[in-house]
């Protein structure tokens, strides 16, 4: 059994880590701050193109997920593997969810940094608002779960499980 994550694996964690922590904080930052109408069309545009250049490396991250070994366990008790794999399927299908209906809220052609611009995939007001709204409930369960991960991680840290070895750190 290895002891590690793959290059692969903790290239795709790190990635994801920082483009959803990004996406989230500024993403209700620019919903919910106090922000010029240009800063909020610039947080809108750059989230857009960010997480839809992300999509393909979720998917490659998925694929790792379910289908590449895992490191050894010998860290965590039956219970805490159980959790953690609770967790972690909880997360790919709210992450999932983001952003599907990320994409399918979208009222205008989606413009990925001025280099490809994508079809808008709905037209009907109605079923774009109303993935609107499942879109804002799934970012909120998804910082929910990214700070519960977070705490989850630094709770065995301090227990002396070295979980972030796996990942690289």
């Amino acid at each position: 059994m290895k002891s590690k994550y793959s290059k692969p694996q903790v290239f795709l964690h790190w990635l994801s880590a920082i483009i959803i922590i990004w996406a989230t904080i500024s993403g209700f930052w620019a919903a919910f701050g106090d922000l010029s109408p240009a800063s909020k069309d610039w947080i809108g545009f750059f989230n857009v193109s960010l997480t839809t250049l992300f999509i393909p490396f979720f998917i490659i991250r998925l694929f790792y997920a379910f289908f590449s070994a895992k490191p050894n366990d010998d860290l965590l008790t039956h219970k805490e593997e159980i959790l953690a794999f609770i967790g972690h399927f909880l997360l790919y299908v709210n992450i999932t969810v983001v952003m599907v209906t990320g994409v399918l809220m979208m009222e205008r052609p989606i413009n990925v940094f001025n280099w490809f611009t994508l079809p808008q995939p709905l037209t009907n007001l109605q079923l774009t608002s109303l993935f609107n709204f499942i879109h804002m409930i799934s970012c909120t369960t998804l910082a929910l779960l990214v700070i519960g991960h977070i705490l989850a991680v630094i709770k065995h840290q301090l227990q002396g499980k070295a979980l972030l070895r796996r990942m690289g750190w």
